[in-house]
């Protein structure tokens, strides 16, 4: 894409709070999580419309529902959102959902920038039509599962970047480190595998794109704690020094915002360090990439209460 196109992307602010519902819910519970967020007597919402300028907040559903959630969304914040059976050409920033307190994000999509003859696939103007703003990528089970790489995910990086959507892209090292020896040499093993992942993807997204890298430890996901918080800080601090250095795609300096979040096993007491001594990884990170401990509403809001308390201290 030339960038005499002067793409416009969404702008990031300084954290996120991010969950995936995976494969999990059943369809009508994802609507009924969705309303429980949206519901001012659970005290997620009154906090993130208070702050909307610090934290977005970014609701990951299956594709099963984000058609009703994004409906759902669209009917209580009215906003002008593409048509449906708009294609790439007529797709444009402009329609962008921006009255919405939560932000839809999309578990996957398939690298083209147009609709297609592409059976069973979910291509990425179809996610834009419905106000899909963030699209979540390289996912260790994916990878795992169903062989996708870092190639894989530097093409739909470039092809949801292209449709001025933010990639959400997920990194990990595979193996958990030996804490044993020097914290150094952990954090050296681990960027050995991460830094082809960063650059592959920075490589490949034009420069003014932001990008949001999700740093999940895949030794982390699922564990019962997640990684601890004095390793996961020097990884980030490498992370980004990585990604400062990345050249873009068509050369020159890159101006898209990075930013770097925490999943694998993340939850209520991480962020503050409430759970861990104070020593929280929130002054390491831009936000948290929730699984399974945000499934209940009220893990919900003790993370965005921690966020929002961590804002007067920044």
């Amino acid at each position: 894409m030339s960038s005499q196109t002067q793409t416009k992307y969404p702008s990031l602010p300084s954290k996120l709070i991010l969950t995936s519902t995976k494969a999990y819910f059943s369809p009508s519970r994802t609507i009924t999580y969705l309303h429980s967020l949206l519901d001012p007597a659970n005290n997620i919402l009154p906090l993130l419309e208070q702050h909307r300028s610090q934290i977005h907040f970014v609701f990951i559903p299956d594709f099963l529902t984000i058609y009703p959630c994004s409906q759902i969304l669209g009917s209580r914040y009215p906003s002008p959102v593409s048509n449906p059976d708009d294609d790439a050409t007529t797709a444009h920033a402009d329609s962008e959902p921006l009255a919405w307190p939560i932000t839809l994000g999309a578990q996957n999509a398939y690298p083209s920038p147009s609709y297609g003859a592409y059976t069973g696939e979910i291509v990425p103007p179809a996610l834009k039509s419905l106000g899909v703003r963030v699209v979540e990528l390289n996912h260790a089970e994916r990878r795992r599962y169903l062989g996708e790489n870092d190639d894989s995910a530097a093409e739909k990086a470039r092809t949801v970047a292209d449709l001025s959507m933010v990639p959400l892209v997920c990194i990990g090292e595979v193996e958990q480190p030996d804490l044993r020896g020097p914290l150094s040499a952990s954090v050296g093993k681990a960027m050995a595998q991460l830094r082809p992942q960063i650059l592959a993807v920075l490589g490949a997204v034009p420069e003014d794109a932001p990008v949001i890298f999700a740093y999940e430890p895949v030794w982390a996901i699922g564990a019962a704690e997640p990684a601890g918080v004095d390793y996961v800080g020097p990884v980030v601090q490498a992370i980004r020094e990585v990604a400062r250095s990345a050249v873009p795609l068509r050369g020159g300096e890159r101006t898209g915002g990075v930013k770097v979040v925490y999943g694998g096993s993340a939850g209520p007491g991480l962020w503050s360090g409430k759970a861990n001594g104070g020593n929280g990884l929130g002054r390491w990170v831009d936000g948290l990439f929730l699984g399974r401990f945000a499934h209940e509403i009220q893990g919900v809001r003790a993370v965005v209460e921690e966020v929002v308390e961590s804002l007067g201290e920044s």
